[in-house]
Formats: C-alpha cells, structure tokens, sequence
C-alpha cells in the first residue's frame, strides 16, 4: 500500500470518539459508517461500473419499452378509425397490458437509481419500488399475451392473418 493511501485511513477521527459518559458519540458512529463506506467503495471499482451498467440498462429498458407502447398505440387507433372499435378487444388488452410493462419499467428504473444511494433507507425503498415494478412488467407481459394469443386464435378462426 502507498504511503499517501495508508495515511488516508489512518487519519484520527474529526471529533472526539466517546462522549462525556465514555459512550461512542452520534458523530463518530456517522463518520465512522461513512468512512467504511468509502472504503468500501475504493476496494470495488468494479462493482460501481456494474452498477452503472445496470443503471443504463433499465432506463433503455424503459425508454424502449415507452416507444413500443406509443408505436402499438398508434396503430391500434389507426385500425380504430379505419374499421371501428368492434372486434378488437383483444387488440385493446395488448396496448393495455404494454402501458402496463411502460409504468413496471420506469418503476424499476427509479428503483435501480435509488438502491445506488448511500442512504440504507433510500436503497431498501428502491429495492421495494424494483420488485413493484417488476410485479407490473409481468402483469403487463402476461395480460399482452393472453390478448395476442386470443387475437392469433380469432384470426385463425376467421382465416385472417393479424
């Protein structure tokens, strides 16, 4: 270890370390936590660049799941203007069950930047918004393909192609 990063932890606490009563102080505990902290952090490199990574990921996610909702949804009111909305009731639960996957996916998203806090209270929130998300994506994904495959089934019934 260089001499510059040893002195770094090395260094006496900011203030004093145990209380009139010889109690470790509020003080020392928050630095002490925010020293580990930092530590933590400079021995991972890696891992905060993973993070990132997943960080990114979900907000292409979600960005790319908000255009195909927006492109299904055009089209679906386009086929509504051309023949009317009889009939498309399996088209509708699709476009629904996508916006569904969009609001799961900006959820996560949020949850994955706030688990990055360094605040254990933001971070456990952020886990509990992810798994929401998560619960509305696969609702969403589940609803679009009870809706695709009752459309694909009433195609084939009626010998057109959807």
């Amino acid at each position: 270890m260089s001499r510059k990063h040893n002195r770094k932890y090395n260094r006496s606490f900011k203030k004093n370390v145990l209380d009139d009563n010889g109690q470790i102080s509020e003080e020392s505990k928050a630095e002490l936590m925010q020293r580990l902290n930092e530590a933590e952090k400079e021995r991972h490199p890696g891992l905060t660049a993973a993070e990132n990574k997943v960080l990114a990921g979900t907000w292409i996610q979600a960005v790319g799941t908000l255009l195909e909702a927006q492109g299904v949804t055009e089209e679906y009111l386009i086929t509504v203007g051309e023949e009317g909305e009889e009939g498309l009731e399996a088209e509708r639960q699709a476009v629904f069950g996508i916006w569904l996957q969009v609001v799961g996916s900006f959820l996560g998203a949020i949850g994955a930047w706030q688990q990055l806090s360094p605040d254990e209270e933001i971070q456990r929130k952020g886990l509990k918004l992810g798994i929401i998300g998560s619960w509305f994506e696969a609702f969403g994904a589940a609803t679009e393909a009870v809706a695709e495959t009752q459309g694909l089934i009433e195609g084939e019934e009626e010998g057109v192609l959807p």
